[in-house]
């Protein structure tokens, strides 16, 4: 069997190593993944090639938010050469199934449909905008064989329940992020000039509004005034595109009175050693799927505490492998990072339960067997459509 996995963007990151990661555990079961790129970087294509993969450029551009109308003006320019690319591509390469791996990867879908070829499609954020939701989620239902989710809370934002779907949780790779691996504990500490007695508190993600960074700030107000002194390092790229929040989260730092306490680390690769240094991990988001972020804390048997949205109550079970409070809510989140701070060997009994489900539900390799059902169930509940004929050259 080829899959031709369609990528939106062509850099290295946590979504195209875990695609590397599973095409590698799908190649050990017969099936052969061609990687789809599109324009830009070329540093991805050079790792997957490095590892015996084949990758086909350009790709087709991909469809953006309303807001950005010069972004989606181009998409529209070139919509129907990407098309025909992607379907030439399909059947050069005598593709068995194309895997649409972004919600807004139309070009993929609808190649798809020209060259007749089974489509699964993989819908994977809870926050895509009217209208392009519904335009996607139709579209879908119109054309692929398999709808895939990173968590039944996708399901619910996009498809009612008669339409058929199945969850493909994305994976974390427990081999890597094993808290056994990491030996010393006490480089965050020592780079941020932190006491051992001072609780670190940390997150990690890009500093982006739906990541709710502002409502973390408040809350370590609240915990500095209960509890005393306390780090807070904030690890996650700083976006050109998220200047003004990221401006806007240091005024409130200073009006807060929490720029000693508060850190803002920037982009860092040594995510395991960090997890590690952190006495509670802390997800404030207003929004995800099925936050990678999370898994990579449950893997390095961290105490967590994570605001339940979307996909994060599929990841934990509040009480049995770390803390869950609503959104936005500062001061339900003050109260269970207190509660983690003064019980650690609660801490320990729920990271210890949370490593254990992150091995048994989303590791790599049940990613992998999830993605050989998913390509199987494609294949099978693949039916002639009225273009069968049609075919692009």
């Amino acid at each position: 069997m080829r899959v031709l996995n369609s990528l939106a963007d062509p850099r290295v990151g946590g979504p195209q190593l875990r695609a590397l990661a599973v095409a590698t555990g799908l190649r050990d079961r017969g099936i052969e993944t061609v990687f789809h790129l599109p324009d830009g970087n070329d540093a991805f294509e050079r790792m997957a090639t490095d590892a015996g993969f084949e990758a086909v450029r350009p790709g087709p551009s991909q469809m953006r938010p309303p807001p950005n109308v010069r972004a989606n003006a181009r998409f529209a320019a070139r919509f129907l050469p990407s098309v025909s690319r992607l379907a030439s591509t399909i059947e050069r390469r005598e593709i068995d199934i194309v895997h649409a791996s972004m919600t807004l990867a139309v070009p993929a879908a609808i190649a798809a449909w020209r060259t007749a070829t089974p489509l699964a499609w993989f819908f994977n954020d809870t926050g895509t905008p009217w209208p392009l939701d519904r335009v996607a989620a139709r579209l879908a239902r119109a054309t692929a064989d398999e709808i895939a989710l990173a968590a039944d809370a996708v399901g619910d934002h996009f498809f009612d329940d008669a339409v058929p779907t199945r969850t493909v949780y994305p994976p974390v790779d427990v081999d890597a992020l094993d808290p056994s691996s990491v030996t010393d504990k006490g480089n965050l500490r020592e780079e941020l000039g932190v006491a051992d007695d001072v609780p670190i508190v940390g997150t990690v993600g890009n500093v982006n509004p739906v990541k709710g960074h502002e409502y973390l700030l408040r809350a370590i107000a609240r915990v500095r005034d209960r509890v005393g002194p306390v780090a807070v390092p904030i690890a996650g790229k700083l976006l050109d595109s998220r200047r003004e929040y990221a401006d806007r989260l240091r005024r409130l730092r200073a009006r807060l009175d929490l720029e000693g306490t508060v850190r803002f680390l920037g982009h860092r690769s040594d995510v395991p050693q960090l997890l590690a240094a952190f006495d509670v991990f802390v997800l404030p988001s207003v929004t995800e799927a099925c936050p990678i972020a999370v898994l990579e804390a449950m893997a390095m048997e961290s105490a967590i505490v994570a605001t339940r949205v979307g996909g994060v109550p599929e990841q934990l079970v509040d009480g049995t492998h770390g803390w869950l409070v609503p959104p936005a809510d500062p001061d339900a989140l003050a109260t269970a990072i207190r509660e983690a701070l003064a019980a650690p060997a609660e801490r320990r009994r729920r990271g210890a339960a949370a490593r254990r489900r992150a091995t048994a539900r989303f590791s790599t390799d049940r990613c992998v067997e999830r993605h050989h059902d998913l390509y199987e169930a494609a294949l099978s509940r693949s039916t002639p459509r009225p273009l069968e004929r049609v075919r692009v050259r």
